[in-house]
C-alpha cells in the first residue's frame, strides 16, 4: 500500500508547479530594468538586485543613525544606506533585495541613500 494516494500526489506536483511559476513572474516583474552594480555611475539613477553581503549602524550625525548594508553582485558591490533606521524587518545578511534610486557619494563610495526596496525569496534567480 502506497504512502499517499495518486491524486493526492498529482495534487502536490500541481501546487509545486504554480508555485514554481509564481515564483518565475514575481522574478519577472520585480527584475525588470534592473542593471549590474559594477556599472552604475554617480548621479545615475538605478535599479539594481543583489544579496546583502554586510551590515551596521552607523552615526550619520549626532542624532541620527543610518542602517548601512552593502549589496552585492556577480559585478560588484555597493552600499545602500537607510537613514534613521536601525534596523528593516526582513533584512538580513544573505537577503536578497531590489533597490531603485539616485547614486550619490557616501564616505568616498558611491551609495544609495534611503532608496526604494523589495525583499525578494530566495527562490528568485538573481540575473547577475
Amino acid at each position: 500500500m502506497a504512502l499517499f494516494s495518486r491524486s493526492a500526489r498529482a495534487a502536490e506536483a500541481r501546487l509545486a508547479a504554480e508555485t514554481a511559476a509564481a515564483f518565475e513572474e514575481l522574478g519577472r516583474t520585480a527584475l525588470e530594468g534592473v542593471v549590474p552594480i559594477g556599472e552604475v555611475q554617480w548621479r545615475q539613477r538605478v535599479k539594481v538586485a543583489g544579496r546583502v553581503k554586510a551590515l551596521r549602524v552607523q552615526p550619520w550625525s549626532e542624532k541620527v543613525q543610518s542602517l548601512e548594508l552593502t549589496l552585492v553582485d556577480g559585478s560588484g558591490g555597493l552600499t545602500v544606506v537607510f537613514l534613521g533606521r536601525r534596523q528593516i524587518g526582513g533584512i538580513r545578511l544573505g537577503s536578497r533585495l531590489v533597490v531603485e534610486g539616485t547614486v550619490a557619494e557616501s564616505r568616498n563610495q558611491l551609495a544609495l541613500l534611503n532608496p526604494a526596496y523589495q525583499l525578494l525569496p530566495h527562490e528568485v534567480a538573481l540575473p547577475y
